[in-house]
């Protein structure tokens, strides 16, 4: 801006002035800009990789990788996992043959195994040794490793007999297997008639399993649906063997 040598001083300082808080408000506005384009990439981001991860793992279902243990039993998991709510609905006495398909960490093996005390069993389950090592430390500590069979299998071939079991349980689960139909029917048939099956998924799961689809799977492999608690977020699911 050109400023005539006979321009009052009163003028040249207002049209500084209006000049510096133009220049300024074009600053902070370039800058606000950029800050929001910047948190909305982020987002983007974020959203974007966890969309990739959830359709890789439902074209490609997979479990848990071991190393990845310690989230099971993460504090902010604790806060709406709670080994003890969860059996307390299913139902779980003493002297009871149940089942923990996917044990991981232990975290519902122990659990489980003090509700059916020593005069029952529990059969834990899963594919990796690594967690198996991890609940087999986790019952131990607890003192309950009396009642505790583990089993390193996958859950279409089970190695229990024929209605063996009174109750099964499968958390977070359900989602990281292939044929999932096919799974559930290997679950039935050691189920004894009229047994308990529950299913239970939380949404920060990458296989997490919405509850209409896993009722659907679950009535193709002949169970019967028996209920629905919680949110969408983290429900339970149980479903009756039928006979």
């Amino acid at each position: 801006m050109a400023i005539s040598s006979e321009s009052e001083p009163g003028t040249i300082r207002s049209n500084l002035s209006g000049t510096l808080e133009r220049v300024t408000q074009n600053v902070t506005r370039g800058v606000t800009s950029g800050a929001l384009t910047g948190l909305a990439a982020g987002a983007g981001l974020l959203v974007g990789s966890q969309v990739a991860l959830r359709a890789g793992v439902w074209v490609q279902p997979r479990p848990m990788p071991h190393q990845q243990a310690a989230w099971l039993e993460h504090p902010l998991r604790l806060r709406y996992r709670k080994p003890g709510d969860l059996l307390g609905k299913v139902g779980l006495f003493a002297g009871m043959s149940v089942a923990d398909l996917g044990c991981g960490s232990g975290l519902f093996t122990q659990e489980m195994a003090q509700r059916v005390g020593e005069t029952g069993t529990v059969h834990a389950v899963d594919l990796q040794a690594q967690m198996i090592a991890h609940a087999q430390q986790r019952v131990s500590a607890a003192g309950v490793s009396k009642q505790v069979r583990f089993h390193q299998s996958g859950i279409h071939t089970l190695p229990l007999p024929d209605g063996s079991i009174d109750v099964a349980l499968m958390v977070a689960v359900l989602g990281e297997l292939p044929a999932r139909v096919l799974a559930l029917d290997e679950v039935r048939r050691v189920l004894k008639p009229g047994a308990r099956l529950a299913i239970s998924e939380e949404l920060p799961d990458p296989a997490y399993a919405p509850a209409p689809l896993v009722r659907r799977w679950a009535e193709e492999a002949g169970f019967r649906f028996g209920g629905l608690t919680g949110t969408p977020f983290c429900y339970t699911m149980l479903l009756f063997a039928e006979t």
